[in-house]
């Protein structure tokens, strides 16, 4: 399979938009997706499969006062069917690379602590589970 991994724009909002057929209803709205492509401190990563979105990661810049900036992750999906195909690992890989390029100081995202296949791939993907990390939630790191 073919699966080509890229930063979505304001462009590819008709690809977008079809991720709910794909996820799930209701996850995206044409006012919503048109906002968030628009800003460019906004990511949204998606793997390209047939010219659908089968695996997709969005988040946010975070600038820092010491300069160093970061992307949060706030979500990060793989269509069912896909699932176990290391699709995920080749996106975050993806992912990693282009924030290094942009001179990212590190990534971070929050899972819950039981989910095992999310756990799993953070894990393999270099993941550091922050040392803050308590009760349901875990806070994993990845230093660019």
């Amino acid at each position: 399979m073919n699966c080509t991994f890229h930063r979505m724009t304001a462009d590819d909002l008709a690809t977008v938009l079809e991720m709910n057929r794909t996820f799930r209803p209701d996850f995206i709205t044409r006012e919503g997706a048109s906002g968030f492509l628009a800003d460019g401190r906004n990511w949204l990563w998606a793997g390209v499969t047939d010219g659908r979105i089968i695996a997709f990661a969005y988040g946010y810049t975070l600038d820092r006062l010491d300069g160093r900036r970061m992307l949060y992750l706030h979500e990060v999906g793989v269509a069912d069917s896909y699932q176990r195909q290391g699709i995920g690992t080749a996106m975050l890989e993806a992912i990693k690379t282009e924030c290094r390029a942009q001179g990212f100081h590190r990534i971070f995202l929050i899972t819950h602590r039981c989910n095992t296949a999310a756990n799993a791939l953070y894990r393999k993907c270099g993941g550091e589970v922050s040392c803050d990390s308590d009760g349901n939630d875990t806070t994993y790191i990845f230093f660019l």
